[in-house]
């Protein structure tokens, strides 16, 4: 089986939002507020900002869902170092309690999958380095995951970082970002466009 850039393959999306319109993700108004991260909506972005560090993931949600299925968004980040993160979150099981899986990436270059069910929040790789995730400040990063059954793959810049096999959380769920600033007070992430290919 190839392991090239799934959208390759895959035709026209099965959903696909630019965000230039805050209604697929806000039923009013156009931000939100969480414990001192605030997502907004402007200017064609779904943006994250984190006024304070070290106050954990905090995630925003769309209210579709996808169990099989590839994801793929385009981040944007602003002034960040080192192990300041962001990513897609899927499969998440409510809008409240962050039982999810997290495509992780980090300011310099790292990546991770973070698993959080019942049974806590694991890191399930370790956070390898990758020459294709695009480090340092005022980068972009397309990230993709293709979850089919209990097989997740990472993709970053349509380059495959890592496969792995997890069963924990097999539902349909819901998809969308997040954000954990580690390093960098007011760390602010863009993502400019979020789309999904349903697999059979």
């Amino acid at each position: 089986i190839s392991l090239d850039d799934p959208k390759a393959n895959l035709g026209q999306p099965s959903y696909r939002d630019d965000l230039s319109a805050a209604s697929n993700w806000f039923s009013s108004g156009t931000e939100w507020v969480s414990d001192g991260t605030t997502f907004y909506a402007d200017n064609g972005y779904l943006s994250a900002r984190s006024e304070a560090i070290n106050q954990g993931f905090r995630w925003y949600l769309n209210y579709r869902k996808t169990k099989d299925a590839y994801l793929e968004a385009r981040f944007k980040v602003e002034t960040c170092s080192g192990d300041d993160q962001y990513g897609l979150v899927f499969r998440a099981v409510s809008f409240d309690d962050g039982f999810a899986y997290y495509f992780i990436v980090t300011c310099d270059g790292r990546y991770d999958i973070r698993r959080w069910d019942q049974g806590g929040s694991n890191s399930l790789l370790g956070f390898p380095s990758s020459e294709y995730i695009n480090k340092g400040t005022g980068q972009e990063n397309t990230l993709g995951a293709w979850v089919k059954g209990n097989t997740i793959r990472l993709y970053a810049n349509g380059n495959f970082l890592k496969e792995i096999t997890d069963n924990a959380l097999p539902n349909e769920g819901y998809f969308g970002l997040f954000i954990n600033a580690r390093q960098t007070p007011g760390l602010t992430v863009k993502m400019d466009e979020i789309a999904y290919w349903l697999l059979d």
